[in-house]
């Protein structure tokens, strides 16, 4: 898989903030948070293999909203990448 451009990882930051920002994901992942977290709760210590399922969608839950959170943050960085190079590029065009 080819490293995808500064300018490519912009425009998949952009993206992950607007799935961030979205209503309805917000509402859906808030929903589905607060199951987990209930069924966490109300679930009997002594079914280890039940507690289990719990803990591993929990963790899941969380590493899906990670990374999402992982794109916004390397779009910020693909951001100083971009001006870093506009900033080169200028520089070789002025010596010339």
């Amino acid at each position: 898989m080819n490293d995808p451009t500064p300018e490519q990882r912009r425009i998949n930051a952009n993206e992950a903030r607007q799935l961030l920002e979205n209503k309805h994901f917000k509402e859906a992942f808030e929903a589905v948070g607060e199951y987990l977290e209930n069924k966490a709760l109300s679930c009997d210590p002594d079914n280890k293999e039940q507690a289990q399922r719990v803990v591993i969608a929990k963790q899941i839950f969380v590493s899906i909203r990670r990374e999402i959170e992982r794109k916004l943050d390397d779009g910020y960085m693909a951001e100083v990448e971009i001006v870093e190079l506009e900033r080169k590029r200028r520089w070789l065009e002025f010596r010339r």
